[in-house]
């Protein structure tokens, strides 16, 4: 076989221009065509989204007498999974901590300043240790090329830091737990 070149060798993924988000996982190790029906295009700030495995535990075995490794095994490393949804949305909401922990209400305010009277309507929400599991699909720019990511595990957290420069947040974070099974694909239209 002749060497592979760095030109052969290119074919990457860049450039994420939306994440889509279905709560059925899929099996990529199937020989048929995969069903994708995203139920969200979820709104990603910049630079949050994070898809990172960690570095493999290195087992070092050595005997008497010897420098160095007489084996060595690993263990591989974890996935984390990390993004941040700028919003309050009702649906983002109820994925974030399920469909029961979040309510609408509606209030009344009166006896504050004339721009503040006035009947409000909303959510509440109970935070609650609520697992979001599915499967995400990362568009490319151009939509010609796709990244999968299933068997998700998902917390999430509500997030307002800088509450002068940046909007109420949900912030996902977790990890793949599909072990043994495929969990990321990356194709390409057409």
């Amino acid at each position: 076989m002749a060497m592979k070149t760095k030109k052969d060798l290119k074919d990457v993924f860049n450039g994420v221009a939306s994440l889509l988000f279905q709560t059925a996982s899929v099996d990529l190790a199937s020989s048929t065509a995969i069903a994708l029906k995203p139920e969200y295009d979820l709104p990603v700030t910049v630079d949050t989204l994070q898809i990172t495995q960690g570095d493999p535990t290195i087992n070092h075995y050595k005997v008497i007498g010897l420098a160095g490794d007489w084996t060595s095994s690993a263990t591989v490393g974890d996935v984390e999974i990390k993004f941040t949804v700028p919003t309050k949305n009702g649906d983002v909401l109820k994925l974030a901590w399920g469909a029961d922990a979040v309510k609408a209400i509606t209030a009344t305010v009166a006896d504050a300043s004339a721009s503040v009277n006035g009947n409000y309507s909303g959510s509440s929400l109970i935070l609650t240790n609520h697992k979001v599991t599915g499967t995400f699909v990362l568009v490319d720019a151009e939509s010609k090329n796709l990244m999968i990511v299933t068997n998700v595990g998902l917390y999430a957290k509500a997030l307002y830091e800088n509450t002068d420069t940046q909007p109420f947040a949900v912030q996902f974070s977790g990890s793949i737990e599909g072990a043994g099974e495929p969990c990321m694909a990356w194709l390409t239209k057409g």
